[in-house]
C-alpha cells in the first residue's frame, strides 16, 4: 500500500518533493527516510512486476496484520493526525480500486488515499514479468481472467468494462486457442510420480467422461488391470447407476451430503491408487480435493461415475475461457490505476496498457486527487464523534505508526482482518467476516529458455495428481497491442504451475484451508523453489532434458490468503450464505464494506459489484 503525506510536508523544494513522494511509493515512510540522490534513484527504479523470487504474500507483507490476528496485539490512535482525506480506501485490489473509481466519478474533487500492504496494486491480480535473452515475457501471478462476461456479469459490471475501455469480444482475435493444439500438435497429459504410484509414467491424452479415447488412455496408467477396468467403466457412457435402489428423496439427500471421495471409495469401491489419481481433479477449480466435493457438485462438473445417477442440474450458458490479458486481471487493475492517476502511464486503450510503462513514483504524489500507497498496512479503523474515520497505518519496515483522518472509509481488504481492526463492529458481523477463510495457494511461474521438453513430451498441459503442483501448463498465448506471445517451441516461454496448498486433513473446507495455510507459512523461498524443481526434474528427464539448464528464472506467487471463500455444498446451506454475506456488507458507521470477500465469490464481477455498491453507499451518505 502507499503512504501519503499532507501537502505542507512538501514545501521544501523540488528535490525534497521528488525524493519524499517517490520513496513513499516504495517501502519506507517518507518523514523518516533521508532524501538523497541514491534514495531518489532507487525509488524511481521501483517496479514490482519485474521482481522475481517470492511475491504475492511476500515476506513482511503480512507481519503487521499477523501481529493482530495471530499475536493479539492492539493498536491505539496516535494523538496527532498526519493527513486528511475525503476518503480512505483500505485495499488496492480490484474492488478497492473500483470503489475509488466510482467515488471519484461522483465526487471529482474528492481527495482519496488508497493503502495496501503489498508491494504492488491489484491485490490478487498481480503481474509478473521476466526478461529472457532480451525478450520480455508477461504473465499473471494470481487472478487470471474475465469470467463469463456475456452471461455472468451484472449490468454494473458490464458497464464498468466498457467504461474502462475493455471490449472482451476482441479476445476472440487476441487469444490464440490453436497455437499448442493445431500448430505445435500438442495435447494434454497426465504425470504419475513414483512416490505415489510406484513408478514414473507420462500418459498423453485428454481424459473426459464419455470420450472414445478414455479406454486407451487409462490402459497406460501405472495401475493393476482390475483398477484400470473399473476406471474405464466409470468414465464410459455405460457407468452404472450406483444409486438405483434409493428413492428420489433419498438420492437427493445422499448426493448433497456425501463427499465425492466417500462415494468413490465406499460405493464405487475404487482402489487407493485410483482415488489418488482422481484426488486433485477438483483442486484447481474449487481450491480443495475431492474430499470436500459433494456428489452433486461432481455431477455438475462432469466428473466420472456420477453421469448415470439420474440427477439434474441447471442449464448454464458456457463461455470460452479466452477473456484473458497476458497478465490476467492485472491489466484490469492497471486500466483502473491509469484512470485514477493519468500521469502514471501513457495510453488510453486496453491494448496499449499491456506494455505501458507504469511509473510507480507517480502513485503517491501530493498533487494527485487520488493517491495509492503501497507497503502500508491499516491497523485500526475507528469512527470518531464528529462522524469522521481515524485510521492507523504503518509501513512494512518501519516502527512509525501514523494517524490519518478521513470523512469516510471503504474497507476492501481481507474480511477476516476487518473483524479485528474495525472498532465498533457488531459481534454478529465479526463472526460473519471470520467465515471467509481464503484458499492457500502458490502460482509458480517458471521462465524457460525454450519449450522443447514439452514439444518432446507432446503435451502443453499436465495433470499431476497427489503432487505439490497438481497442474502445470504452458502459458496462455495472447497477442495484444505490441505484445507477442512465443510462437515456436524454440522461444523463451513461461510455465504456469498451480499449487493448491489446501490440506487433505480437516472436517470442513475451512479447516482444510487453515491447515494448509499453516504448512505453507512454514516454507521459505528456498523450500518453495526446491518443491518446483523436485517435481520438474523427473518430468524433463523423461525426454532427456534438464530443467536446471532450461530454467531462466522463477517467481513464486505465494498466496496464504488466496481466492475468496466460496460456498461449499457439503458445509454451507444457501440460507447461511445469504445470512453471512448480507451481514458482512453492513456499514459500520462511516466505514463501508467492499471486496469480493463479502460476496463469498472470488470473481472479477463480484469485486466490481461490491466496490461499486460500497462507493455508492458512501456517496449517498457523504
Amino acid at each position: 500500500m502507499n503512504k501519503k503525506l499532507t501537502r505542507r510536508h512538501f514545501l521544501g523544494g523540488s528535490l525534497a518533493l521528488a525524493g519524499a513522494t517517490v520513496i513513499s511509493g516504495c517501502e519506507v515512510p517518507t518523514k523518516f527516510r533521508p532524501v538523497t540522490e541514491q534514495n531518489v534513484q532507487a525509488a524511481l527504479a521501483y517496479y514490482p512486476p519485474a521482481r522475481t523470487g517470492l511475491r504475492g504474500d511476500h515476506d513482511g507483507s503480512q507481519s503487521r496484520a499477523h501481529s493482530i490476528a495471530l499475536g493479539g496485539k492492539n493498536y491505539t490512535l496516535p494523538t496527532e493526525t498526519r493527513e486528511h482525506y475525503d476518503l480512505v480506501v483500505v485495499g488496492a485490489g480490484i474492488s478497492g480500486l473500483v470503489a475509488a473509481y466510482y467515488y471519484q466519478k461522483a465526487k471529482p474533487q474528492a481527495k482519496i488515499l488508497i493503502v495496501d500492504n503489498h508491494e504492488d496494486f491489484g491485490g490478487h491480480a498481480v503481474r509478473n514479468e521476466f526478461t529472457v535473452n532480451g525478450r520480455t515475457l508477461i504473465t499473471y501471478g494470481g487472478s487470471e481472467n474475465i469470467d463469463s462476461p456475456k452471461h455472468g456479469f451484472s449490468l454494473v459490471a458490464s458497464q464498468f468494462l466498457r467504461d474502462i475501455g475493455i471490449d472482451y469480444t476482441k479476445f476472440e482475435r487476441y487469444f490464440d486457442t490453436k497455437l499448442y493444439t493445431e500448430k505445435w500438435h500438442l495435447q494434454r497429459g497426465i504425470y504419475f510420480n513414483q512416490a505415489t504410484f510406484g513408478q514414473t509414467a507420462f500418459v498423453k491424452g485428454k481424459l473426459e467422461v464419455g470420450s472414445q479415447d478414455a479406454a486407451a488412455i487409462i490402459a497406460q496408467f501405472p495401475l493393476s488391470n482390475s483398477e484400470k477396468q473399473l476406471l474405464t467403466q466409470i468414465y464410459s457412457h455405460k457407468a452404472p447407476n450406483y444409486l438405483k435402489n434409493k428413492s428420489r428423496r433419498q438420492r437427493s439427500e445422499y448426493v448433497e451430503n456425501t463427499s465425492y471421495y466417500d462415494f468413490l471409495k465406499d460405493t464405487v469401491h475404487l482402489s487407493e491408487g485410483s482415488l489418488k489419481f482422481l484426488q486433485n481433479i477438483s483442486s484447481d477449480y474449487w481450491g480443495h480435493d475431492i474430499r470436500a466435493i459433494s456428489v452433486q457438485e461432481a455431477f455438475e462438473n462432469g466428473y466420472p461415475a456420477v453421469q448415470n445417477l439420474d440427477l439434474s442440474k441447471e442449464d448454464e450458458d458456457k463461455e470460452p475461457y479466452i477473456y484473458h490479458f497476458p497478465d490476467g486481471n492485472a491489466s484490469v487493475a492497471r486500466l483502473l490505476v491509469r484512470k485514477l492517476i493519468p500521469s502514471v502511464a501513457a495510453g488510453n486503450t486496453m491494448e496499449d496498457v499491456v506494455t505501458a510503462k507504469f511509473d510507480y513514483a507517480k502513485l503517491d504524489l501530493p498533487e494527485n486527487n487520488v493517491r495509492i500507497r503501497l507497503n502500508t498496512t491499516a491497523l485500526l479503523l475507528e469512527n470518531q464523534a464528529d462522524g469522521s474515520i481515524a485510521t492507523v497505518c504503518a509501513g512494512k519496515d518501519s516502527d512509525d505508526l501514523y494517524r490519518i483522518q478521513a470523512a469516510q472509509c471503504i474497507y476492501a481488504g481481507h474480511a477476516t482482518l476487518a473483524a479485528r481492526i474495525v472498532h465498533g463492529m457488531p459481534e454478529k458481523q465479526k463472526s460473519a467476516m471470520l467465515s471467509n477463510v481464503k484458499i492457500p495457494m502458490v502460482y509458480a511461474k517458471v521462465a524457460l529458455k525454450n519449450a522443447r521438453a514439452f514439444q518432446k513430451l507432446g503435451a502443453y498441459h499436465i495433470y499431476a495428481p497427489d503432487q505439490t503442483y497438481c497442474e502445470m501448463m504452458l502459458d496462455y498465448s495472447v497477442n495484444i497491442g505490441d505484445y507477442r506471445a512465443p510462437q515456436t517451441p524454440d522461444e523463451p516461454i513461461v510455465l504456469h504451475m498451480i499449487g493448491i496448498a489446501t490440506a487433505l486433513e480437516g472436517k470442513t473446507a475451512r479447516e482444510k484451508y487453515k491447515n494448509g495455510r499453516r504448512a505453507l507459512a512454514s516454507k521459505n523461498l528456498d523450500v518453495l523453489k526446491a518443491e518446483v524443481m523436485t517435481q520438474l526434474r523427473p518430468i524433463f528427464a523423461l525426454v532427456n532434458e534438464n530443467i536446471d539448464d532450461v530454467m531462466a528464472d522463477i517467481t513464486l506467487n505465494r498466496w496464504a490468503h488466496g481466492y475468496s471463500y466460496e460456498q461449499v455444498g457439503l458445509f454451507d446451506s444457501d440460507e447461511s450464505v445469504a445470512e453471512n454475506t448480507s451481514t458482512m456488507r453492513r456499514r459500520v458507521g462511516n466505514i463501508f464494506m467492499a471486496n469480493s470477500d463479502v460476496a463469498w465469490m472470488p470473481y472479477l464481477q463480484n469485486a466490481v459489484d461490491e466496490g461499486h455498491r460500497a462507493a455508492m453507499e458512501a456517496v449517498k451518505l457523504s
